[in-house]
């Protein structure tokens, strides 16, 4: 997990309108029906008031730390250059949890457009990248896109990505899985399987072509069995080339096995993979938590994991009787919300205290917290 974030000056001006309200032609990724009742925006328990906070950090964070007030670019945590290629993706994703509801279709397709144009004047060559859990969650993004706008290059970016790794990364190895890295077959991970099985059923949503449901099973079949205690719900991390299991744990590796089950489930209708998914909430927000909030992760790769755990616990909290998950996001919003660093609307690593006034914060780090406020604004869909 080595982890650029190019923003071209009509993506920047696209954030701005972070917030536009739905209407004739606005993006649809997720149903919201108004109602007769519904909650105003000035409540917190309602999609479009954490919809707005989001869009609120996602503008803070564009501000913060663009290295040119002209282009948007943000900065590394060196600050002498863009951000590594996962947080790329991981902010690709913010921009579509802000265009993906309620903003104009139009709009969104141009703030698409541009941030994927940037990334792929960064990176020419995205198979490059050694790392492929990288490169799957830029495929990830990719997926969304594709079904935010409707527009087919996305979709054929994430099938290439994915294609390519699926017949080069995975092999019969430790009885399958896919490998962590291309350049050296060392171990196979959490981080890379399971966010492949979320690419996969993602393109097997879009495509309908079974290949990618098969793929993905298989990908989890092999994980779950080695990776994942069904009597705890803690998700391990991987295993190493010698068959050693390494148990170290993760936010980051609980969420997207919570993700993964989700999509298997809704693929299949298996209730084993929603009990799986239940499983290992319940272990996440028991096990990683101080005082009802997550844990803080430092910043690097960590600066990132909490808010990935939050997106597909999110996923969890909206099915029936998972209320408890929802409840738990909504905390950990607050408390996020009221810990901002007022000075520049950033939020630090630790969701329960602002930074200090001359506390360096990284842009990952940051982003998280946008991934939070709108994990939670899902929650309420």
């Amino acid at each position: 997990m080595k982890r650029v974030l190019l923003l071209s000056a009509s993506f920047a001006a696209a954030v701005s309108l972070c917030g536009c309200k739905s209407g004739p032609g606005t993006t649809d990724e997720g149903a919201h029906a108004s109602v007769p009742g519904e909650a105003k925006v000035a409540d917190e328990d309602c999609e479009l008031y954490w919809h707005e906070r989001g869009s609120d950090a996602a503008r803070a964070v564009w501000s913060r730390y663009r290295l040119r007030a002209d282009n948007a670019i943000l900065r590394n945590a060196k600050g002498d250059g863009p951000l590594e290629y996962w947080f790329a993706a991981q902010a690709f994703d913010v921009l579509l949890d802000s265009v993906g509801s309620f903003w104009r279709k139009d709009l969104a397709a141009e703030a698409v457009d541009a941030y994927f144009r940037d990334f792929a004047a960064v990176h020419p060559d995205r198979r490059a990248n050694v790392y492929n859990d990288d490169i799957l969650w830029w495929a990830v993004a990719c997926t969304r896109a594709a079904r935010i706008t409707g527009e087919r290059r996305y979709l054929e970016e994430a099938q290439e990505l994915y294609d390519h790794l699926w017949r080069t990364q995975v092999d019969n190895a430790l009885g399958g899985g896919m490998w962590w890295r291309s350049d050296v077959h060392g171990e196979k991970n959490a981080c890379g399987n399971f966010p492949a099985v979320i690419a996969a059923l993602n393109l097997y949503a879009e495509t309908k072509d079974t290949k990618y449901l098969l793929q993905g099973r298989a990908l989890y079949r092999w994980a779950a069995a080695r990776l994942f205690d069904r009597e705890t719900g803690a998700v391990y991390d991987r295993m190493t080339a010698d068959g050693e299991r390494v148990d170290s744990e993760f936010s980051y590796n609980s969420g997207t096995f919570i993700g993964a089950s989700l999509r298997l489930y809704r693929a299949t209708g298996s209730r084993t993979y929603l009990a799986n998914a239940i499983k290992a909430a319940d272990h996440l927000v028991s096990g990683f938590c101080r005082n009802g909030v997550l844990r803080p992760l430092g910043q690097g790769d960590g600066g990132a994991f909490n808010g990935i755990a939050v997106r597909y616990l999110a996923e969890l909290a909206r099915r029936p009787g998972c209320g408890r998950f929802r409840e738990f996001l909504l905390a950990n919003a607050r408390a996020a919300w009221t810990s901002r660093r007022l000075s520049d609307g950033i939020n630090g690593p630790d969701w329960s205290r602002p930074p200090l006034a001359d506390e360096t914060v990284e842009p990952q780090t940051a982003v998280s917290a946008a991934m939070l406020y709108f994990a939670v604004s899902r929650a309420f869909r």
